[in-house]
């Protein structure tokens, strides 16, 4: 079984590195440029989703909470490459694990099969 991986990011470097990781441990993977283009190109529901937090328009925190709020719990790992402390109790609230970039290749594996198996 196939694991879908959405990863929605701004920064054409960082989807295109992170696709091409992911892609090499057998993961199926989609990529959205921003929160919105996620929302409109929402197709078949993927086993979890790898946010930027800091982008233009919708936040990372605003897309998942906006999902959240759809009832739509996929797992979701939000990442950061700015110190913001406000940010790690509210992504606590609605089950949103926060880490900061530069993720570790193995943590970011180990994540998605964690997540893969809730």
């Amino acid at each position: 079984m196939t694991t879908m991986v959405d990863i929605i990011d701004d920064d054409d470097a960082v989807r295109d590195s992170t696709r091409a990781l992911l892609e090499s441990y057998g993961y199926e993977v989609r990529d959205h440029a921003s929160a919105e283009l996620f929302l409109r190109e929402a197709g078949n529901k993927p086993d979890c989703l790898l946010v930027d937090q800091h982008m233009p328009g919708m936040t990372g925190l605003d897309l998942l909470e906006h999902l959240r709020a759809q009832g739509d719990q996929t797992p979701a790992l939000m990442m950061t490459g700015r110190s913001d402390p406000s940010l790690e109790p509210r992504a606590a609230r609605i089950g949103v694990k926060l880490l900061h970039k530069p993720v570790p290749e193995d943590q970011l594996v180990l994540w998605i099969e964690q997540a893969r198996r809730a």
